[in-house]
Formats: C-alpha cells, sequence, structure tokens
C-alpha cells in the first residue's frame, strides 16, 4: 500500500473523528447552558468512534429538563454539524487549494457533517433512533417533519457528491458509506440498549 493510500484513510479518520466529537459538542453546548454539564469541551468519543455521547452529564438533571429544552439538546448535534457544512462549504469555494491533502480533509469534512445530518433527519427518522427518537417522543409530529426535511437533505446530499473533484471521490465516498452505515447500525444498536442516545 502506498503513502498516499495510508495518508488518505487517516486522513479521512481524523475528519470523521472531528466531525463526530463537533456533534457531541453541539448537545454539550446546550448541556452546559441548561446546567447538566460543567465544561462544554468535555465530551466522550472514543478512537473506535461508535457510542460517542457527550458525557459527562448530570443525569438527574438531563432527565428533568422541560420537554423543550430537551428537545434543543437532541437538535444540538444536528445543528453544529449544520454550521460545520457552511463553513467548510465557504472555505472550499474561497480558498484556491492546491495541496491534496488539505482538499481531501476539507472534502472530507464537508461531506461527513452532511452525511451526519442525514444519517440522523432521514434514516433516524425511518427507524427511530438515538436523538430523533428522543424527539419524537417530546413532540410526535415532528418525527414526520424531520423525515421531509432529511429527504429533502438526502437528494442534496447525494447532489453534492457527485461534484467532489474527482481525484478525492473514492476516499470521500468509502467514507460516507462508511459513517452512514456504521453509525446508523451503531445508533440502532445504542438506542436498543439504552432506550436513549447521544
Amino acid at each position: 500500500v502506498n503513502m498516499q493510500v495510508l495518508l488518505s484513510l487517516l486522513i479521512g479518520y481524523v475528519a470523521l473523528y472531528i466531525v463526530i466529537y463537533l456533534h457531541e459538542v453541539g448537545h454539550a453546548i446546550w448541556y452546559c447552558r441548561f446546567g447538566c454539564k460543567k465544561h462544554w469541551y468535555h465530551v466522550t468519543v472514543e478512537p473506535y468512534l461508535f457510542f460517542s455521547t457527550p458525557l459527562p452529564v448530570d443525569i438527574e438533571k438531563a432527565d428533568n429538563l422541560s420537554s423543550n429544552k430537551d428537545i434543543i439538546v437532541s437538535y444540538g448535534g444536528i445543528l453544529n454539524n449544520l454550521i460545520f457544512t457552511f463553513i467548510a462549504y465557504f472555505l472550499i469555494c474561497r480558498i484556491n487549494i492546491m495541496d491534496y491533502y488539505l482538499s481531501l480533509f476539507l472534502w472530507m469534512f464537508y461531506t461527513l457533517h452532511i452525511s451526519e445530518i442525514v444519517s440522523y433527519m432521514f434514516i433516524g427518522n425511518l427507524y427511530l433512533v438515538s436523538d430523533m427518537k428522543n424527539i419524537a417522543k417530546r413532540k410526535p409530529l415532528l418525527r414526520w417533519v424531520n423525515l421531509v426535511i432529511g429527504i429533502i437533505l438526502t437528494l442534496g446530499y447525494v447532489w453534492i457528491l457527485t461534484t467532489i473533484p474527482q481525484e478525492l471521490f473514492i476516499y470521500i465516498l468509502i467514507y460516507n458509506l462508511l459513517t452512514i452505515v456504521c453509525m446508523g447500525l451503531g445508533r440502532i444498536i445504542f438506542t436498543i440498549k439504552h432506550g436513549k442516545g447521544s
């Protein structure tokens, strides 16, 4: 295996780790605002990436949040993904990136944030898991609103994948597919095991 392949795979892993970390930070920020957590940046993301959470959280306080606050916490991760999607898109559009590895990282960072959003808003509402299960439990109508938004976002996501530069395409496609499939399955398992996810 040559060095470019190894570095490309490593860059994909680093981008995915950061995307997942930022998703959990999105939840953690709201937990902090609502008095359930001390430090927004202290979350749990293992090197193997599965079963990441915004823990440590004061579970007793979190369980006693109002419906609206709980829904805000549940949307917090997706909101962070959305914010960083726009930041990555802005950088890709505004910077003439000549370096292959920097370009790969930014495209990975951009598309993996979108894949996180799609996996929650679309897949996570077809089979209720994690944050989406929590939101639907609190406000059932939101499941269908989220699903419609998820379908629209999925169509946009598929189109975005067709705009990836050819030399980066295979790595980005592999990581995006793995993210959607593995994280989707991971959330289903986590939801079954714990009843409420990250």
